[in-house]
């Protein structure tokens, strides 16, 4: 099989993950949340909102992300509806829990999602 069809390799995902902070901010707003439009996800002005269609098409071609309704990646869909995949769902739930870890050693008060995902 090949690498593509595996899927992002572990050390690509996080390499390209960390360069693109609206990406990160997604993954958290959508793990809480369940279901975002761009307007709850920052897209508020031109600058932003650019940013933030470029990490949703990159994390919607890396198997994280899904749009409902369906279509064209070429503008952004402001009335549609972004949704974690499973996959999303896993690395949302493993930085979390990575936070949190570093929020313990820290001595920090844990952090609990608002709105679990039915498993």
């Amino acid at each position: 099989m090949s690498r593509t069809a595996e899927g992002p390799q572990p050390a690509d995902l996080a390499a390209e993950l960390a360069s693109r902070p609206a990406a990160i901010a997604t993954l958290v707003t959508l793990r809480d949340c369940i279901a975002a439009t761009v307007g709850d996800l920052g897209g508020v002005d031109e600058a932003s909102r650019e940013a933030l269609r470029a990490d949703l098409c990159w994390l919607a071609a890396t198997g994280l992300l899904r749009r409902e309704p369906h279509g064209s990646w070429d503008v952004v869909a402001t009335t549609g509806a972004y949704r974690l995949s499973t996959m999303g769902n896993a690395l949302a739930d493993a930085l979390n829990a990575l936070a949190e870890g570093c929020r313990h050693l820290a001595g920090a008060p844990a952090f609990q999602r608002r709105d679990p995902m039915p498993r």
